[in-house]
């Protein structure tokens, strides 16, 4: 499984989401998004919403930090 993550610094969500990762020992990437208005508003179009952090999943867009742990609850193949 390959995780991004698109953070924003301060942003608890996203605190979160590395929580949930780390804790399973789970490898991500992460870029964060601090000032880049124009990356969110991509960001936003491609998952057809908005959310902090913005999730990818092998490439495929998750959703926000909610959508990720039901997609780790679910037991995802790591």
């Amino acid at each position: 499984m390959h995780v991004v993550l698109y953070t924003w610094s301060t942003c608890s969500f996203c605190a979160r989401a590395r929580d949930l990762l780390e804790a399973r020992g789970l490898p991500y990437d992460e870029t964060p998004l601090d000032g880049d208005r124009a990356m969110v508003t991509r960001l936003t179009k491609l998952f057809g919403r908005a959310c902090m952090p913005f999730v990818l999943v092998d490439g495929e867009p998750v959703g926000g930090v909610d959508d990720l742990e039901a997609l780790l609850e679910q037991g995802k193949p790591e």
